[in-house]
């Protein structure tokens, strides 16, 4: 699982240290193998207590058990050696026990406080009547100026016969709409009510949100996997949640954003599998929305399985480079998968991978599940399109492949950031549609001479060809007359025709096509001079040996 997460190097940024120019420490905390998990908690508790403002404490692995309040301006790390030379990716472990709240920021700050590489776990917040602990996540409670960053947070659960906000993670700061709050994180198998895994106001970057739930034993709500109030969700993989009401993947509330991201296998009880956009003015730029699905029964809602925009006024609703595929009802892949009440602005819905356009109780925007159908362009015309030719999706791979038709077709001028969830970058000219930007490497023809190379149905001279990632064609080479091809490499291979066509391997890196071409004698004399070349005779026959080949006096291979 751990390998699907773009790898980030990870350090704590030294401009944070003395930021008030008074103090600034390293404090090495070591576990100690001799006490129990609690014991051991209480020790970090004591040291973060006694640090100071601008502090850093490293925090060796081990497991550490209770509940831990940040203290504004001391940055803590996990997972450290015993020489506190070295990491290990969540080998800290903090942990509740099912006890109450595992990590919680006791009211805003003004100097950025960042916990980082910890695995944080087992929370338990439960209330049937009063409202518990702020409302706030059992796992990671957030305020302004407050974040967790490279943290598995995991099986934390928040139960509540109310608006419980975040199962993970939980950032209620009013005014923290631009503020990172959890970055580079892996958020899975927590449950709460309003955002099984996260619920925040703040911006979520780069995170891996899956398996989380809103189904607790109190009150199911909506938001599998996210609730954000006036958030941000960029570069981030949204996958496996399950509400136990409506939207199986992100609740947008408020004023959001949700950039670049992967919405992928999630399911609703009620409406709403992917997105659902519950108030005006938020954007879903440059996602893939694929394979959620809905199991309300009420069939007028079949057409919300991918994306929802539901809110009574448009103030400037954007969807914009999305991919939007494969979204279901009870199981069922719909035609229509995007639905847009009537009074929202068809020029805020540009170049999304979408189909057909009906007005039957408003705008409905849909996408066909077939192989060959069409979809709409920025200026709402449709155009000929196929399937986005996914690269596995049944094994949730859904980055597109050099057939895609998404290739391209996104609008570059609405493409809000430079990398897509892989880390590479995007193309300026020709952005791809979705949360994937297919790479492109080249395809060097080197210089040859005395032949016509075709290749893919085009010919080619010599020189650097800019193509998708996996490309493979055929290429077919015809020599001059009197020449013939002596070898055809692509790299360490060696190239074989059949029926006098070339296969060539994947383009999975830069690759050097190489032609080799040799006269052939027409002579005796051309044969004299040519390299390798003897005579014979044969059966009272003169004939000319070259390069294992037999020719006649008159160069004619025999």
């Amino acid at each position: 699982m751990f390998s699907i997460m773009k790898k980030s190097l990870f350090f704590l940024a030294l401009g944070l240290l003395g930021a008030t120019g008074i103090h600034a420490a390293t404090i090495n905390h070591a576990y100690d193998s001799g006490k129990t998990a609690a014991e051991n908690g209480d020790a970090l508790k004591a040291t973060i207590s006694g640090a100071s403002s601008g502090d850093v404490i490293k925090v060796q692995a081990g497991t550490y058990q209770g509940n831990f309040s940040m203290k504004e301006g001391v940055n803590v790390s996990g997972g450290w050696n015993e020489g506190f030379t070295s990491q290990t990716d969540y080998a800290t472990v903090l942990d509740a026990n099912a006890d109450g709240r595992v990590l919680e920021q006791p009211s805003n700050f003004t100097t950025w406080t960042i916990w980082s590489n910890f695995t944080i776990q087992n929370g338990n917040l439960k209330a049937i009547s009063a409202t518990p602990a702020n409302g706030l996540s059992s796992g990671v409670a957030l305020g302004k100026k407050g974040q967790v960053k490279h943290c598995l947070i995991q099986n934390n659960t928040f139960a509540y016969n109310g608006n419980c906000m975040g199962g993970g993670v939980g950032n209620d700061a009013v005014d923290a709409a631009t503020d990172v709050c959890a970055e580079d994180c892996i958020i899975r198998n927590n449950c709460g009510t309003h955002g099984g895994g996260v619920r925040v106001r703040g911006t979520v970057l780069n995170c891996i949100i899956e398996n989380n739930n809103t189904n607790n034993s109190i009150k199911t709500g909506p938001g599998g996997g996210v609730h954000l109030q006036s958030g941000r969700l960029v570069g981030c993989i949204v996958k496996g949640n399950y509400s136990g009401g409506d939207t199986g993947g992100v609740r947008l509330f408020g004023k959001c954003q949700v950039i670049n991201c992967l919405i992928a296998d999630n399911t609703a009880t009620g409406k709403v599998g992917g997105i659902g956009i519950e108030s005006a003015n938020s954007d879903v730029i440059g996602c893939t929305i694929v394979n959620n699905d809905q199991l309300i029964n009420d069939a007028s809602h079949n057409s919300k399985c991918g994306i929802s925009c539901g809110a009574t006024s448009d103030n400037g609703t954007k969807l914009a480079n999305n991919i939007v595929w494969g979204n279901k009802h009870n199981g069922v892949a719909q035609n229509t998968q995007i639905y847009y009440i009537s009074h929202y602005a068809a020029a805020n819905r540009v170049y999304n991978a979408i189909a057909h356009q009906n007005t039957t109780n408003g705008i409905k925007l849909s996408m066909s599940n077939d192989e060959d159908d069409t979809y709409l362009d920025g200026d709402q015309n449709e155009q000929t399109g196929r399937a986005p030719h996914f690269a596995d999706p049944a094994n949730g791979d859904y980055r597109l492949t050099w057939q895609s038709p998404m290739l391209g077709r996104a609008n570059s001028s609405i493409a809000v950031v430079t990398k897509d969830l892989d880390g590479n970058n995007r193309n300026i000219e020709g952005v791809d549609l979705g949360a994937y930007e297919l790479p492109y490497y080249t395809l060097t023809i080197a210089a040859f001479d005395h032949a016509t190379l075709t290749v893919g149905g085009e010919t080619k001279t010599a020189g650097d060809y800019p193509l998708p990632k996996g490309y493979t064609t055929t290429a077919t080479i015809e020599p001059d007359e009197n020449y013939s091809i002596t070898s055809v490499t692509c790299d360490d291979a060696i190239l074989t025709p059949e029926a006098g066509i070339y296969t060539l391997p994947a383009l999975l890196t830069d690759m050097t096509l190489t032609i080799t071409v040799q006269s052939t004698p027409t002579s005796i004399d051309d044969a004299n001079t040519a390299v390798k070349a003897v005579k014979v005779i044969r059966n009272g026959q003169l004939l000319i040996l070259r390069d294992g080949k037999e020719f006649n006096v008159l160069g004619s291979q025999l």
